[in-house]
């Protein structure tokens, strides 16, 4: 009996083991980090999160990321930046005036007969030439100085059949001295495969800043006859810098005998909200559903269609604008077309960074460590620090640092979660199974001794 209550005593789990609880979190238990360099005047600093971190980072949310300072964690925030509202018209119109072939495109403000008022902008318009001498039309004049700021794009309309146009756009501040602002756009109005295509928009990626626009093409091409002109402004998620994956696409075997397909990987969890097919040849045109899934395991969700075409007129190339949709994290996409189409697309995805910001809290140096399998998201508090202490900052609370490269810490190995063993349960069974055989071994003991005391007949 003693040598049963000793050993369950030897199995009872020991207090010992209890007290231990999880251990603070270092940097080495995560799978990479990269340094952090701050200017020291500000308590607060953000920073555009790179690809590498979505690619580092097993969750979807980030929640597996971390700033350090020079003895343990800080707080920060993630966050994507959403829209400003802005007060500017999404457009405005243009007046414009055509420029024949005898004025020439270098011709000046006095050769056109131009008057301007006193707000800069055009009140007159007429050619010095008879009207005899005058011959088609290969450029227009658009007048820009009623906007207030400058475009981010201009669209035109114009009447006539089928045409493509390769055209060049010039600024002026004088109407005398012009300088290029973009070199090369195509106009273009076009009907293929029963489809229309209809290219109205010229992007100013370098904003304009004259006045006075030119609109011009090569002479002996056929031009445009315009209708409308009108100036538009990009909203604030357009103009933010949009980072693009590039994948490369492998067979996928489960094809039919009269559908096609192929498979992407991201290799990471990037906020995708915007997705293109780029074809391999040229003139060619092809339509596409589009799915994706989270993970390996999970069941192909459809996304949409994308009718995916690249043309080419007269040296211009045109093709097809890129498919907008509601971010999302899923790492594996699939492509899916009719099986005449035996070249793999390219697929394009967008997507827009996230932001991170730290509080620049203890001694540094700082660093940004991300990847380790079953951490969980930690609570901010930030965002109510920005709030109640950016007022008393005049809007310069928060200063920019800069990251370095990436560094590898634990490695892959942190990506994946370690097995547990749950040692308290192993314990309870040990020792009820010792509990079990020790009064099997007592019983049989027992009976033992009753049989050698029963008397024999």
């Amino acid at each position: 009996m003693k040598r049963f209550v000793l050993l369950l005593l030897l199995l009872t789990p020991s207090p010992c083991f209890a007290a231990n609880g999880p251990q603070p979190l270092q940097r080495e238990d995560f799978a990479y980090g990269m340094e952090l360099t701050v200017s020291g005047r500000s308590a607060l600093y953000s920073l555009t999160l790179p690809a590498e971190v979505y690619k580092g980072c097993t969750r979807p949310d980030l929640g597996d990321l971390r700033i350090f300072n020079a003895h343990g964690p800080v707080p920060h925030l993630l966050r994507q930046l959403q829209p400003k509202q802005s007060t500017q018209p999404s457009s405005q119109i243009l007046p414009f005036f055509p420029l024949s072939e005898s004025t020439g495109t270098n011709s000046k403000a006095a050769d056109l007969g131009i008057a301007i008022g006193s707000n800069g902008a055009i009140i007159a318009f007429a050619s010095n030439q008879p009207e005899e001498n005058r011959q088609s039309i290969n450029a227009y004049l658009l007048d820009a100085s009623a906007l207030q700021r400058r475009p981010d794009w201009l669209e035109f309309a114009w009447t006539g059949g089928q045409f493509s146009a390769s055209v060049r756009i010039d600024s002026s501040d004088d109407l005398n001295s012009w300088q290029p602002l973009v070199a090369s756009a195509a106009l273009a109005e076009l009907r293929f495969g029963g489809h229309n295509l209809l290219r109205q928009r010229i992007d100013l990626r370098q904003r304009a800043s004259g006045k006075y626009l030119r609109l011009s093409w090569p002479s002996g091409k056929d031009g445009i006859s315009l209708t409308e002109v009108k100036a538009g402004y990009a909203n604030e998620t357009q103009a933010q810098v949009r980072s693009l994956l590039t994948l490369s696409g492998q067979p996928d075997s489960t094809k039919t005998s009269d559908r096609v397909a192929w498979l992407y990987e991201t290799e990471g969890v990037f906020p995708m909200d915007q997705l293109n097919v780029r074809l391999p040849e040229q003139n060619a045109l092809a339509e596409f559903a589009i799915f994706s899934k989270a993970d390996e395991k999970a069941t192909w969700q459809r996304r949409g269609s994308l009718l995916a075409w690249r043309l080419t007129v007269e040296g211009t190339t045109f093709e097809n604008e890129a498919l907008r949709f509601a971010p999302n994290t899923d790492r594996f996409w699939r492509l899916e077309t009719e099986a005449n189409n035996h070249l793999t697309p390219a697929l394009d995805l967008g997507w827009l960074p996230g932001q991170l910001l730290f509080l620049a809290q203890g001694q540094g140096p700082y660093s940004l460590v991300f990847g380790q399998a079953g951490l969980q998201p930690v609570r901010s508090r930030v965002a109510q620090l920005i709030r109640d202490a950016e007022p008393l900052n005049n809007g310069k609370l928060v200063e920019v640092a800069k990251i370095g490269p990436q560094k590898v810490l634990a490695g892959p190995a942190a990506l994946k979660v370690a097995p547990t063993i749950p040692w308290r349960l192993w314990l309870l069974w040990i020792g009820l199974l010792a509990g079990v055989l020790a009064v099997a071994a007592m019983a049989l003991k027992l009976f033992r001794e009753m049989k050698q005391k029963t008397p024999t007949d």
